[in-house]
């Protein structure tokens, strides 16, 4: 794909259409481009990429401090 911040997003779409995508498949892909464009993937250090990969396991409750089978609630547990 050309660069997508000289022609244009609209320009971007048209030119995957001419290549054989359906408008809703380059759509989505100037979409996607332009999210991950817009996010900077690129230049994270591995350890950036890792704290926001732990960030959001915390976020999602798949991370905890508690140890397994132990809930926040019951008595006994401690920090």
């Amino acid at each position: 794909m050309r660069d997508i911040w000289t022609i244009g997003p609209t320009a971007a779409a048209a030119c995957l259409r001419e290549q054989g995508f359906t408008p809703r498949q380059a759509e989505r892909l100037v979409a996607l481009k332009r999210r991950l464009t817009r996010t900077d993937l690129d230049e994270l250090t591995y350890e950036e990429c890792w704290l926001r990969f732990v960030r959001w396991l915390v976020e999602h409750g798949r991370f905890t401090d508690w140890p397994a089978g132990v809930d926040a609630g019951e008595e006994g547990a401690t920090r």
